[in-house]
């Protein structure tokens, strides 16, 4: 019987596999580390006097952006602290917390700056009333906007990168806002489109550009990953290479959380089976179930009406494809979404709040949208489909049963 950490014959702690947990280090990221430390460094010096710096980091999806900003800032809080300085590091993943600009702001006050919270501040009042508390605290703040370019592209506000980069503006102009600085991550350079020059010279003129893991990197870091996660024996240097051969190569480019999926699906696989070793056959069979579009980061990154929304969308493509089409309509999705809110016991969405979760889903690169008449998943193959969608159902499941 596994105990609560998921400890048994192939598990010690699956956990470590989860997009939950940041190693306490980042092996063949360790650099990217130590540059944004140098970036940095002597805001921990005189942290009264600093002006507020940003930089942006670039990079493919499952490069280590978001273990290296969450790691750096903590170690950055961690050695304030030994100084005792009052800085915190906040954390936003916009995918999570970037609704709309009011909805963010609101999010990073009540993480920084509780008690200056108010419903009914307006967007430049809580940045105001933000700024006022830390000065008047003597607190500091470090923060990371994970997925700036999602946020653009989803809300179309970008005016939140000049409300943030220019908080020494907003009470004393020219006086430290005891914001030190903020890093911007982003998935490429593609929502520049919908910025103009200023903004994007905000961001930070020269990015840190995240490279995809090489496959030599990818068994190094599986390596650490499987003596954290299994028992010993459980994955064979075979099996880890081969994880690593289906990583490195296109479709995947180099994602590592889609290699930590594998292994975790296929751990979980052979403990289902009794199994007392992962096998390739348990990695092949998770592969022709799985597609790197969609990772359980993705799904754990989805509010609760979106995951119930895609369900939906799940439900219309396997009629459709029971029907010979891969594809579904937006009607078809309204009619399958209104069934699995029935079977939640929730209110109906209405018409527009459907179609606003499915563009989020395009967003996000989950959902693809040809026409209203032609919706699907991104980067299914067809004859893969129905076995996918099946998958996905039960991960959307234990997703909005579990969380």
């Amino acid at each position: 019987m596994a105990d609560s950490v998921g400890q048994g014959l192939i598990f010690k702690d699956r956990e470590k596999l989860t997009p939950r947990y940041i190693p306490p280090t980042l092996p063949h990221r360790e650099e990217y580390i130590g540059r944004l430390h140098s970036f940095f460094r002597d805001a921990l010096a005189n942290p009264s006097q600093v002006h507020l710096r940003s930089i942006q980091i670039i990079g493919s999806v499952g490069c280590g952006k978001t273990a290296v900003t969450r790691l750096f800032g903590d170690r950055l809080q961690a050695e304030a602290r030994r100084l005792r300085i009052d800085l915190h590091h906040i954390y936003i993943n916009l995918m999570l917390h970037g609704h709309s600009r009011v909805v963010l702001y609101r999010y990073l006050v009540q993480q920084a700056a509780p008690e200056a919270y108010s419903a009914s501040l307006s967007a430049e009042e809580l940045l105001y009333q933000l700024v006022k508390y830390l000065r008047e605290r003597g607190r500091y703040l470090l923060i990371t906007l994970d997925e700036i370019d999602y946020f653009i592209r989803h809300t179309r506000e970008p005016d939140v990168i000049y409300d943030i980069t220019r908080l020494e503006e907003i009470s004393e102009p020219g006086v430290p806002s005891n914001v030190i600085g903020v890093v911007f991550t982003a998935r490429s350079r593609d929502f520049y489109k919908l910025l103009d020059e200023a903004a994007i010279s905000t961001l930070g003129r020269l990015p840190l550009e995240f490279q995809p893991y090489t496959w030599e990197q990818i068994v190094d870091i599986l390596d650490h990953r499987v003596k954290e996660a299994f028992q010993p024996r459980a994955v064979s240097s075979d099996v880890l290479e081969y994880v690593a051969d289906i990583t490195a190569k296109p479709p995947v480019n180099g994602d590592m959380r889609y290699a930590l999926d594998l292994l975790l699906y296929s751990g979980n696989l052979a403990e289902y089976e009794g199994a007392a070793a992962v096998t390739p056959e348990h990695i092949r069979r998770v592969v022709s179930a799985t597609n790197p579009s969609i990772t359980e980061e993705d799904i754990a990154n989805l509010p609760e009406r979106e995951k119930l929304v895609l369900l939906g969308v799940v439900r219309a493509l396997k009629a459709s494809g029971r029907r010979g089409r891969p594809y579904t309509s937006l009607k078809e999705i309204r009619l399958a979404t209104g069934v699995v809110w029935e079977e939640y016991g929730l209110k109906p969405l209405g018409v527009d709040e459907i179609e606003e979760c499915v563009q989020d889903l395009h967003d996000r690169g989950i959902v693809e949208i040809k026409s209203l008449t032609s919706i699907g998943i991104s980067g299914v193959p067809t004859e893969a489909l129905d076995r996918f969608l099946d998958t996905l159902m039960e991960r959307l499941k234990s997703g909005i049963d579990g969380g």
